[in-house]
């Protein structure tokens, strides 16, 4: 199964989303008067994530290509939580930039994978997390990929809610593969398109916003940790993820025809929509699942506050981003600008 080169994949452009969503701005989801501090917690924390992953450029090229995504996952972190401590977001940022990494992989992006090899990565990520493999990561993108997931969990393991919550993480990343195992199949036609209900919940996961989170907890999360801070959030996080998938297919859904993947806009236009009527029915919908994952936020306990803003600052920020550009092709100069922008 092959994708499109890296070259081709981040050139595709989407001119139907940014015609229709003209007038989006990539921070419309921070409020205008913190925009200044979370892009300087972002850049603060650049150096330390890129001195992470430096040894493996598979994940990002330093400063101009459009294949580097470190920047905008920093900023992630930081629009996420802006008053946490640079080497929590550096950390966030680190796990988001490698996250890309393993779907590129899923994507046949970072090279083409065979079933038994795209099983044999995806069973390597929590057998390193758990420290239950003695594997030497070989070389190549999965490699590198694997690579920096040891270093990533050494970290990970640093953090007091780590072994509570990593068990979780593990879970998640299980769920996760064998969600991007299921997308694989359709695309390559082994199984039939899914219906936009099938697609979505398959693909609230793939977004790996349930993942993330599960290690932002550990990170950022209230201490002493606990399973049931977990179980508090599962809810929301389903609703989350289901707003950021759809936001990312109407950014990405000419990129995905390219590919043969199934997309939510995709799916509405088989069944007789113009991309036009689908992307706005699409927007309807993340509307709708907004107002219910704001409505359980509002149901968690004093405890997980903190937990709760980051969830809508991370649903605001990366939902509108996503209305207003793709995220490859953002550059850590570019985030400097920004804040010399904001700052000037």
């Amino acid at each position: 199964m092959s994708g499109p080169s890296p070259e081709a994949y981040f050139g595709i452009r989407n001119d139907l989303a940014d015609r229709l969503l003209k007038g989006s701005h990539q921070l419309a989801g921070v409020p205008s008067q913190d925009r200044g501090a979370v892009l300087r917690a972002a850049l603060d924390a650049v150096p330390e994530a890129a001195a992470l992953l430096r040894p493996y450029p598979v994940l990002f090229a330093d400063g101009e290509s459009s294949a580097s995504r470190l920047a905008f996952s920093c900023l992630s972190a930081a629009a996420t939580f802006p008053r946490a401590r640079r080497d929590q977001i550096a950390d966030l940022g680190a796990l988001t930039a490698i996250l890309f990494g393993v779907d590129d992989i899923a994507d046949s992006i970072a090279g083409e994978w065979s079933e038994h090899g795209f099983e044999a990565f995806f069973a390597e990520l929590p057998a390193i997390l758990s420290g239950a493999t003695d594997a030497d990561p070989s070389d190549g993108p999965a490699g590198q990929i694997l690579a920096a997931w040891t270093a990533w969990c050494a970290r990970f393991h640093g953090y007091a809610g780590a072994p509570v919550h990593a068990p979780n993480l593990a879970r998640q990343l299980e769920s996760a593969s064998s969600a991007m195992a299921r997308e694989r199949a359709w695309t390559a036609g082994r199984q039939a398109w899914p219906s936009y209900d099938d697609y979505l919940a398959n693909g609230m996961l793939t977004i790996l916003y349930h993942t993330w989170w599960s290690a932002a907890l550990a990170i950022c999360g209230p201490v002493p940790a606990g399973m049931a801070h977990w179980t508090s959030i599962e809810q929301a996080t389903h609703l989350g993820a289901s707003c950021l998938r759809l936001a990312n297919d109407i950014r990405t859904f000419e990129r995905e025809k390219v590919e043969g993947k199934p997309n939510s806009v995709s799916i509405l236009q088989r069944a007789g929509m113009s991309a036009e009527a689908a992307v706005l029915r699409i927007s309807a919908h993340i509307d709708e699942l907004e107002a219910a994952f704001q409505t359980e936020l509002g149901k968690l306990p004093a405890e997980l506050t903190g937990i709760a803003v980051g969830h809508r600052n991370s649903v605001a920020f990366n939902g509108r981003w996503y209305m207003a550009r793709d995220t490859h092709a953002y550059t850590v100069r570019e985030l400097a600008d920004d804040v010399d922008g904001h700052e000037g």
